[in-house]
Protein backbone atom coordinates (compact mmCIF):
# COMPACT_ATOMS: atom_id res chain seq x y z
CA UNK A 1 0.00 0.00 0.00
CA UNK A 2 1.45 3.37 -1.01
CA UNK A 3 2.12 6.11 1.53
CA UNK A 4 -0.48 8.37 -0.15
CA UNK A 5 -3.20 5.71 0.25
CA UNK A 6 -2.21 5.14 3.87
CA UNK A 7 -2.50 8.89 4.57
CA UNK A 8 -5.96 9.31 3.05
CA UNK A 9 -8.81 10.91 4.96
CA UNK A 10 -12.34 10.23 3.76
CA UNK A 11 -15.30 12.44 4.57
CA UNK A 12 -18.51 10.80 3.41
CA UNK A 13 -22.06 12.17 3.37
CA UNK A 14 -24.87 9.65 2.79
CA UNK A 15 -28.09 11.24 1.56
CA UNK A 16 -31.47 10.30 0.17
CA UNK A 17 -31.63 11.06 -3.51
CA UNK A 18 -34.37 13.28 -4.85
CA UNK A 19 -35.19 14.97 -1.55
CA UNK A 20 -34.31 18.35 -0.05
CA UNK A 21 -32.09 21.15 -1.24
CA UNK A 22 -29.36 19.57 -3.40
CA UNK A 23 -26.84 22.27 -2.49
CA UNK A 24 -26.92 21.25 1.19
CA UNK A 25 -24.63 18.28 0.54
CA UNK A 26 -21.95 20.36 -1.14
CA UNK A 27 -22.17 23.14 1.44
CA UNK A 28 -21.85 20.62 4.26
CA UNK A 29 -18.89 18.91 2.59
CA UNK A 30 -17.10 22.23 2.06
CA UNK A 31 -17.70 23.16 5.71
CA UNK A 32 -16.44 19.80 7.01
CA UNK A 33 -13.26 20.05 4.92
CA UNK A 34 -12.62 23.60 6.14
CA UNK A 35 -13.25 22.64 9.77
CA UNK A 36 -10.86 19.67 9.42
CA UNK A 37 -8.13 21.97 8.11
CA UNK A 38 -8.71 24.40 10.97
CA UNK A 39 -8.72 21.63 13.55
CA UNK A 40 -5.43 20.26 12.21
CA UNK A 41 -3.79 23.67 12.51
CA UNK A 42 -4.79 23.94 16.19
CA UNK A 43 -3.93 20.34 17.06
CA UNK A 44 -0.51 20.63 15.44
CA UNK A 45 0.44 23.32 17.97
CA UNK A 46 0.44 20.59 20.63
CA UNK A 47 3.44 19.05 18.88
CA UNK A 48 5.32 22.20 17.97
CA UNK A 49 4.70 25.89 17.47
CA UNK A 50 5.91 25.84 13.86
CA UNK A 51 4.13 22.73 12.58
CA UNK A 52 2.12 23.54 9.45
CA UNK A 53 -0.38 21.19 7.81
CA UNK A 54 -2.61 21.29 4.76
CA UNK A 55 -5.20 19.05 3.07
CA UNK A 56 -5.16 18.23 -0.63
CA UNK A 57 -8.11 16.75 -2.51
CA UNK A 58 -7.34 13.30 -3.90
CA UNK A 59 -10.72 12.18 -5.24
CA UNK A 60 -14.49 12.78 -5.16
CA UNK A 61 -17.10 10.04 -5.47
CA UNK A 62 -20.74 10.80 -6.05
CA UNK A 63 -22.78 7.67 -5.18
CA UNK A 64 -22.88 9.23 -1.78
CA UNK A 65 -20.72 12.34 -1.73
CA UNK A 66 -17.26 11.27 -0.58
CA UNK A 67 -14.14 13.42 -0.55
CA UNK A 68 -10.77 11.71 -0.27
CA UNK A 69 -8.17 14.01 1.23
CA UNK A 70 -4.53 13.68 2.18
CA UNK A 71 -2.84 15.44 5.11
CA UNK A 72 0.48 17.04 4.22
CA UNK A 73 2.90 18.06 6.96
CA UNK A 74 4.47 21.14 5.41
CA UNK A 75 6.81 22.07 8.27
CA UNK A 76 8.08 20.25 11.35
CA UNK A 77 8.78 21.67 14.82
CA UNK A 78 11.71 23.99 15.43
CA UNK A 79 12.09 22.25 18.79
CA UNK A 80 14.41 19.27 19.13
CA UNK A 81 12.63 16.08 18.06
CA UNK A 82 13.67 12.46 18.01
CA UNK A 83 15.14 10.86 14.92
CA UNK A 84 12.77 8.86 12.76
CA UNK A 85 9.68 9.36 10.64
CA UNK A 86 8.67 12.68 12.19
CA UNK A 87 5.94 13.54 9.69
CA UNK A 88 4.41 10.08 10.02
CA UNK A 89 4.27 10.42 13.82
CA UNK A 90 2.66 13.88 13.57
CA UNK A 91 0.12 12.59 11.04
CA UNK A 92 -0.75 9.67 13.31
CA UNK A 93 -1.30 12.04 16.24
CA UNK A 94 -3.59 14.24 14.13
CA UNK A 95 -5.67 11.20 13.14
CA UNK A 96 -6.03 10.00 16.75
CA UNK A 97 -6.87 13.48 18.05
CA UNK A 98 -9.58 14.09 15.44
CA UNK A 99 -11.17 10.71 16.14
CA UNK A 100 -11.03 11.50 19.88
CA UNK A 101 -12.85 14.81 19.35
CA UNK A 102 -15.51 13.40 17.00
CA UNK A 103 -16.18 10.38 19.23
CA UNK A 104 -16.40 12.70 22.25
CA UNK A 105 -18.93 14.87 20.41
CA UNK A 106 -20.86 11.81 19.29
CA UNK A 107 -21.29 10.69 22.89
CA UNK A 108 -23.38 13.69 24.00
CA UNK A 109 -26.16 16.02 22.87
CA UNK A 110 -24.73 19.13 24.49
CA UNK A 111 -21.78 20.52 26.41
CA UNK A 112 -23.08 21.06 29.93
CA UNK A 113 -20.07 22.43 31.79
CA UNK A 114 -16.49 23.58 31.76
CA UNK A 115 -15.13 20.34 33.22
CA UNK A 116 -16.29 18.33 30.22
CA UNK A 117 -14.29 20.35 27.71
CA UNK A 118 -11.28 20.43 30.04
CA UNK A 119 -11.33 16.62 30.18
CA UNK A 120 -11.32 16.50 26.38
CA UNK A 121 -8.37 18.91 26.32
CA UNK A 122 -6.56 16.63 28.76
CA UNK A 123 -7.21 13.58 26.58
CA UNK A 124 -5.82 15.37 23.52
CA UNK A 125 -2.77 16.51 25.46
CA UNK A 126 -2.17 12.91 26.55
CA UNK A 127 -2.24 11.80 22.91
CA UNK A 128 0.44 14.40 22.15
CA UNK A 129 2.55 13.11 25.04
CA UNK A 130 2.10 9.53 23.84
CA UNK A 131 3.44 10.51 20.42
CA UNK A 132 6.82 10.72 22.17
CA UNK A 133 8.20 12.82 19.34
CA UNK A 134 10.18 15.33 21.38
CA UNK A 135 13.50 14.88 23.09
CA UNK A 136 12.09 16.91 26.00
CA UNK A 137 8.47 16.10 26.91
CA UNK A 138 7.13 19.66 26.59
CA UNK A 139 3.76 19.47 24.85
CA UNK A 140 1.24 22.30 24.73
CA UNK A 141 -2.49 21.86 25.31
CA UNK A 142 -5.00 22.98 22.72
CA UNK A 143 -6.70 26.18 23.88
CA UNK A 144 -10.29 25.95 25.12
CA UNK A 145 -11.44 28.74 22.81
CA UNK A 146 -9.84 27.13 19.76
CA UNK A 147 -11.29 23.70 20.56
CA UNK A 148 -14.80 25.10 21.07
CA UNK A 149 -14.50 27.14 17.89
CA UNK A 150 -13.50 24.04 15.92
CA UNK A 151 -16.40 22.02 17.33
CA UNK A 152 -18.74 24.88 16.46
CA UNK A 153 -17.35 24.95 12.90
CA UNK A 154 -18.10 21.25 12.53
CA UNK A 155 -21.60 21.77 13.92
CA UNK A 156 -22.15 24.69 11.54
CA UNK A 157 -21.29 22.49 8.56
CA UNK A 158 -23.65 19.75 9.76
CA UNK A 159 -26.48 22.25 10.16
CA UNK A 160 -26.77 22.26 6.35
CA UNK A 161 -27.87 18.61 6.38
CA UNK A 162 -31.32 17.14 6.92
CA UNK A 163 -32.33 14.52 9.50
CA UNK A 164 -31.99 11.58 7.08
CA UNK A 165 -28.47 12.59 6.01
CA UNK A 166 -25.45 10.97 7.61
CA UNK A 167 -21.81 12.11 7.68
CA UNK A 168 -18.73 10.06 8.66
CA UNK A 169 -14.98 10.65 8.98
CA UNK A 170 -12.56 7.85 8.06
CA UNK A 171 -8.79 7.48 8.45
CA UNK A 172 -6.49 4.44 8.53
CA UNK A 173 -7.32 4.25 12.27
CA UNK A 174 -11.08 3.77 11.80
CA UNK A 175 -14.39 5.56 11.27
CA UNK A 176 -16.04 8.23 13.43
CA UNK A 177 -19.56 9.59 12.94
CA UNK A 178 -20.29 13.30 12.95
CA UNK A 179 -22.94 14.30 15.50
CA UNK A 180 -25.43 16.82 14.05
CA UNK A 181 -27.45 17.00 17.29
CA UNK A 182 -24.69 18.42 19.49
CA UNK A 183 -25.55 21.90 20.75
CA UNK A 184 -23.23 24.53 22.20
CA UNK A 185 -25.03 27.67 23.25
CA UNK A 186 -23.38 31.07 22.96
CA UNK A 187 -23.81 31.46 26.72
CA UNK A 188 -21.83 28.29 27.44
CA UNK A 189 -19.10 29.29 24.99
CA UNK A 190 -18.74 32.68 26.69
CA UNK A 191 -18.73 31.06 30.13
CA UNK A 192 -16.09 28.49 29.23
CA UNK A 193 -13.80 31.04 27.65
CA UNK A 194 -14.16 33.92 30.12
CA UNK A 195 -13.62 31.61 33.09
CA UNK A 196 -10.20 30.67 31.78
CA UNK A 197 -7.27 31.80 33.93
CA UNK A 198 -5.18 34.13 31.78
CA UNK A 199 -1.88 33.50 33.59
CA UNK A 200 -0.35 30.08 33.00
CA UNK A 201 2.80 28.22 33.90
CA UNK A 202 4.62 25.59 31.90
CA UNK A 203 7.85 24.67 30.19
CA UNK A 204 8.58 26.28 26.83
CA UNK A 205 11.61 25.84 24.59
CA UNK A 206 12.87 29.10 23.08
CA UNK A 207 15.65 29.55 20.56
CA UNK A 208 18.37 32.02 21.53
CA UNK A 209 18.80 34.43 18.63
CA UNK A 210 20.87 37.16 20.31
CA UNK A 211 22.74 36.46 23.57
CA UNK A 212 23.76 39.35 25.80
CA UNK A 213 27.50 38.96 26.20
CA UNK A 214 28.01 42.30 27.96
CA UNK A 215 25.33 41.99 30.62
CA UNK A 216 23.87 45.37 29.73
CA UNK A 217 20.89 44.53 27.51
CA UNK A 218 18.14 41.97 27.00
CA UNK A 219 18.52 38.62 25.30
CA UNK A 220 16.73 37.94 22.01
CA UNK A 221 14.65 34.75 21.82
CA UNK A 222 12.44 33.20 19.14
CA UNK A 223 9.23 31.32 19.95
CA UNK A 224 6.42 30.35 17.60
CA UNK A 225 7.82 32.53 14.84
CA UNK A 226 7.89 35.61 17.09
CA UNK A 227 10.86 37.49 18.52
CA UNK A 228 10.92 38.03 22.28
CA UNK A 229 13.29 40.36 24.12
CA UNK A 230 13.74 39.37 27.76
CA UNK A 231 16.11 39.79 30.66
CA UNK A 232 17.57 36.61 32.16
CA UNK A 233 17.06 36.69 35.95
CA UNK A 234 19.09 33.61 36.88
CA UNK A 235 22.22 35.45 38.09
CA UNK A 236 24.08 32.26 38.96
CA UNK A 237 23.57 30.85 35.47
CA UNK A 238 24.56 34.16 33.87
CA UNK A 239 27.78 34.20 35.88
CA UNK A 240 28.70 30.75 34.63
CA UNK A 241 27.82 31.79 31.07
CA UNK A 242 30.03 34.90 31.15
CA UNK A 243 32.89 32.82 32.58
CA UNK A 244 32.51 30.18 29.87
Amino acid sequence: MSEEIQNLIEIRIEFERGTGDPTRIFRAMAGLIESTQLLDSHLALSIGANVRTSLVLQDVEAASLKSSLRTIIEEIPDEAVKDGEVKKVIGHFLYKAKHKILDWCNGRDSIKGRQEIKELESDIHQLAVESDIKLLPAYASIETGALLSDINSIKGALDCLESHDNATFKTPLGISAYNPTLTISDEIVRELITREIIASEGERILKVKKPDYLGASKWGFKYGGHMIDAKVLDISWLSRFYNN
